[in-house]
């Protein structure tokens, strides 16, 4: 039993590595102030089920974020399909709802807001080795 143990420190099995606690810990905090601002603005031009799925796919990165932290693999496949969505649910309100003159610009503007989302879900999948 010892062994074990002492084999799988020497390894650095079963340790988190402190580029992925950074990750997870910065992964709260955005989920968090994701949650404070959507309740934070009360009634917005955004349609209700926007502000639902938002909010759900905030809460699921903060619990991938949680499952990753005890490096759970499948903490790893919640939060790449929630920052997926969250890509993606922006393009799909821009071009849904607004005129195209407008849509342009903002979706331009969306383009340069999926940098963080997409540059967080590289890391973390860098880090997809460290995870069971």
């Amino acid at each position: 039993m010892s062994e074990e143990i002492i084999d799988q420190a020497a390894e650095g099995q079963g340790q988190r590595p402190t580029f992925l606690t950074v990750l997870c810990i910065l992964t709260w905090i955005g989920s968090g102030l994701g949650l404070i601002g959507l309740l934070a603005e009360g009634s917005s031009y955004n349609p209700g089920w926007y502000n639902i799925v938002i909010a759900l796919l905030n809460v699921g990165t903060a619990y991938a974020a949680w499952e990753m932290w005890n490096l759970k693999k499948s903490g790893l496949m919640i939060y790449t399909v929630c920052e997926v969505g969250a890509i993606i649910l922006p393009f799909i309100l821009i071009y849904a709802i607004l005129p195209s003159q407008i849509a342009g610009l903002i979706g331009s503007m969306a383009i340069l807001m999926a940098v963080f989302p997409i540059a967080f879900l590289i890391m973390y999948w860098l880090n997809a080795k460290h995870l069971k």
